[in-house]
C-alpha cells in the first residue's frame, strides 16, 4: 500500500509541477518555482559525497484531495537530472517529522534522474522495506503564510538493495 501511495504522490508531483503555464505570465530564469534547496553532502550506491547539492529549480506545493493534504517539496540539482522529493502526508506545519517504512509521514525520494521516475535502480526511497531500511526526518523550522523554511536528511535505498544518501539538507521557498 504504501508504495502505490508513495507512486501515486510521484506522479501526482510531476504532473502538478510539470502542467503547461499560462502564456500570459513572464518566465522567470532565476527563482525557478520559487523555492531554492541545497544540501551539504549527498551520494549513491556507497561513493563518497559528490559534493553539494544546489538547486534554484524547486517547488513546493501543498494539496487536499478527499480530505488528505499533502505537502510536496520537488528539487532538480541545477546542471543536472538529479533530484530530491519531499513528501508529507499532512499539512505543513512547523516540527519535525520522521521518516521511514514504519511511520505514515510520507518519504523522501532522491533520483539519479528524475525523466525515469519508473526506474528502480535509479530512484531511492525511505520507504523501501526489507533488510535494508531508509529513514530521516523533515523539521520544518518556520511556516510565515506561504512561505517555509526547514532542514532534512536522509538514507534511501533502491530496487537494488543500494543506498543514497542526503545530510545537511534545507530548503527555503513559497507554497504555490
Amino acid at each position: 500500500m504504501k508504495k502505490l501511495t508513495l507512486g501515486a504522490l510521484i506522479i501526482l508531483t510531476v504532473f502538478t509541477l510539470g502542467c503547461k503555464k499560462d502564456q500570459t505570465e513572464t518566465p522567470t530564469t532565476t527563482s525557478g518555482a520559487g523555492a531554492t534547496v541545497t544540501a551539504g553532502n549527498y551520494g549513491f550506491d556507497g561513493s563518497a559525497s559528490l559534493g553539494k547539492f544546489s538547486s534554484t529549480k524547486a517547488g513546493i506545493v501543498q494539496l487536499t484531495a478527499n480530505g488528505v493534504t499533502t505537502f510536496t517539496l520537488t528539487a532538480i540539482k541545477d546542471g543536472s537530472n538529479q533530484s530530491i522529493t519531499i513528501i508529507l502526508l499532512k499539512k505543513a506545519a512547523v516540527g519535525k517529522f520522521a521518516l521511514g517504512p514504519a511511520q505514515t509521514n510520507g518519504g523522501i525520494i532522491i533520483s539519479k534522474d528524475y525523466t525515469k521516475a519508473s526506474d528502480g535502480t535509479l530512484n531511492y526511497s525511505t520507504d523501501k522495506s526489507g533488510t535494508m531500511q531508509g529513514g530521516g526526518e523533515v523539521n520544518i523550522t518556520k511556516l510565515d503564510g506561504s512561505t517555509v523554511e526547514g532542514s532534512f536528511y536522509a538514507i534511501a535505498y533502491n530496487s537494488s538493495g543500494k543506498e543514497a544518501f542526503v545530510e545537511q539538507g534545507t530548503f527555503l521557498g513559497k507554497i504555490q
